[in-house]
């Protein structure tokens, strides 16, 4: 499928994953006041964030197609990066608080939750979080920021399942605890998912080796050309996970080697064995001199 397509696709998914999340926020907001349930009301927060990771995916999906110019020659693809990273450090804000109340819920254990209401309403939202994530399922891998949102409301589907069982421990035995501590584990799980996120979308932001390329393992590869004698001063970046890998690097060469065939082999044999789209390479000779931050 060509690529504006996918990218169309992604859009289309994200905003049908948004109307839905959006309702039901304030569908089990209501439910948890109503129920006085905390893991309700805690879920419902988490659709809160859902609903604002699924905005900034928009917003993010929206800018990354502008086009290449002059003052931004890479493009505007890291804008899903930072959208990605700051859904993640919302998702930890989200966590603070789950744990605040849930801890105050335990020190005072005599609010009484309205125990099949909750289940009802916990019930409807895991048909609702599996309809989105069945969504975005089909986008995912297109785009971290369409993963970021994927992550979202993969966690909220985990914390409606521990909202049911709650519910349902409260049913048959008037244990009321049980909702604080699957308050406590949707916050954990919802720590969990984020951590990921907010690592992988530091890393590019770092521009950090991307996951799965072996910086090590690239050099061997350049080392392998006929007439290379070093390498130096070689990075691997990329935009993002799935979008312009990048190379760069000094390769020391003996004279008597056709660079324009050593350059074209080898941006040839990058591509294919590790999937790096935008290669650099300064040719040199021995006795070049260095610059101080070169490696």
């Amino acid at each position: 499928m060509h690529k504006e397509q996918l990218q169309l696709k992604g859009t289309r998914h994200l905003q049908m994953a948004l109307g839905i999340t959006i309702a039901f926020f304030f569908i089990e907001l209501a439910g948890g006041i109503f129920t006085q349930s905390l893991a309700l009301l805690a879920d419902s927060w988490h659709m809160l964030s859902d609903a604002s990771a699924l905005t900034f995916a928009l917003i993010a999906a929206w800018i990354a197609r502008k086009p290449i110019d002059l003052r931004k020659t890479f493009g505007y693809y890291r804008v899903e990066i930072l959208a990605a990273f700051l859904n993640g450090i919302f998702l930890w804000a989200v966590v603070i608080f789950i744990f605040y109340e849930a801890i105050l819920r335990i020190q005072n254990p005599d609010v009484v939750v309205k125990s099949l209401d909750m289940f009802i309403i916990a019930l409807a939202g895991l048909v609702a979080n599996g309809i989105s994530m069945i969504i975005l399922s089909k986008s995912k891998e297109e785009s971290l920021n369409i993963k970021g949102a994927f992550l979202h409301v993969l966690t909220d589907t985990l914390g409606s399942v521990a909202a049911i069982s709650a519910g349902l421990i409260m049913i048959f035995t008037g244990w009321y605890q049980a909702d604080s501590l699957a308050s406590i584990l949707l916050g954990a799980l919802i720590f969990y998912s984020s951590s990921k996120l907010v690592r992988e979308s530091m890393n590019v932001l770092l521009e950090g080796v991307p996951r799965g390329i072996d910086v090590n393992a690239v050099e061997r590869k350049i080392m392998e050309f006929e007439g290379v004698k070093e390498v130096h001063d070689l990075h691997v970046w990329c935009m993002t996970p799935t979008k312009i890998c990048a190379m760069s690097c000094h390769c020391v060469i003996e004279a008597n080697v056709d660079r324009k065939k050593f350059i074209s082999d080898l941006i040839k044999a990058l591509k294919e064995e590790f999937g790096i789209d935008h290669t650099t390479v300064q040719i040199e000779e021995e006795g070049y001199p260095k610059a101080v931050s070169e490696h």
